[in-house]
């Protein structure tokens, strides 16, 4: 498989890899309905709804947003929902898990980036599932939420990838590459469970009581991942793919917010982000770009 930023997918393996994603959140769905569990498309998904109707065509994941209090029950229920077929995966069942969200993976699949080549577990092809906080209405609480919760994302990642995939070229990946693998010794210092549950509880500053503002306050921009609650409650069910899921009420405003006023505008042709994984594996054979 490819191993960068500069490698595409063949149509047939992106259709293929899109589809066995989709059936995953037909699953989820189905059991957020059941439990009345809150959840909503995010970014590239919530994109791909309004602009293409589903899945956006060269678009290699799909993104859902669930309240805490909801995410906190899929240890519990997804092996209950989804039998012994797929795996529930954070950082509270799998402390070498790198990242600030949660993945519901089909089981006997692989969707390994190159960052993970040497990962302790087995990443399957996956839903990412991003856990959603009420935030502080106060702008310097707020402040000091998203300072603590950008250290600690890259603190962790860093603690478990050395290398993680950048969307940098040239020499500033070079660049960017070596200063990660410098703090990636210093952060052996830290044991993993120790920063997962630093990174786990330091959203979580309102522990749970409604407020004006929620959202995910990791990522590159976290400007990007924090919304009024007006956008995004009520939910609404919306057409997507050959089903319905659960969408934001103001997905337009949401999406202005993270891909700027010219959303509606596809990019051309080599400025559609993605990383082709280093190994991708249906569970059959091994794919090709």
């Amino acid at each position: 498989m490819g191993k960068g930023i500069d490698e595409v997918y063949s149509p047939e393996t992106l259709r293929k890899l899109q589809m066995v994603e989709w059936e995953i959140l037909k699953k989820f769905d189905a059991m957020c309905q059941k439990y009345d569990l809150q959840y909503f498309a995010l970014y590239g998904t919530t994109l791909g709804q309004i602009r293409h109707g589903g899945i956006i065509p060269w678009d290699d994941d799909i993104d859902i947003g669930i309240m805490r209090k909801d995410y906190d029950r899929l240890k519990e229920l997804v092996p209950k929902e989804f039998g012994e077929g797929y795996t529930f995966i954070d950082g509270s069942t799998e402390p070498s898990y790198p990242f600030a969200t949660g993945r519901i993976m089909k089981n006997g699949t692989e969707f390994r980036m190159l960052s993970m080549k040497n990962a302790k577990f087995t990443p399957g092809i996956f839903l990412d599932i991003f856990p959603i906080d009420w935030l502080p209405d106060d702008p310097k609480a707020m402040e000091r939420v998203k300072r603590k919760c950008w250290v600690l994302e890259k603190m962790n990642v860093l603690r478990n990838q050395p290398f993680p995939n950048l969307p940098y070229r040239g020499l500033k990946r070079y660049v960017v590459r070596a200063a990660c693998a410098v703090a990636a010794i210093v952060m052996k210092l830290f044991p993993r469970k120790t920063l997962q549950k630093w990174m786990r509880q330091a959203p979580q500053a309102t522990k749970g009581q409604e407020t004006g503002f929620l959202g995910w306050p990791f990522g590159i921009d976290q400007s990007q991942s924090i919304y009024p609650k007006d956008m995004v409650f009520p939910l609404q069910r919306l057409p997507f793919e050959d089903s319905y899921i659960n969408m934001p009420r103001d997905p337009h405003g949401i999406t202005r917010m993270v891909y700027g006023d010219d959303y509606m505008t596809p990019p051309p042709e080599g400025k559609r982000s993605y990383i082709v994984p280093y190994k991708l594996s249906f569970g059959d054979e091994e794919a090709h770009v």
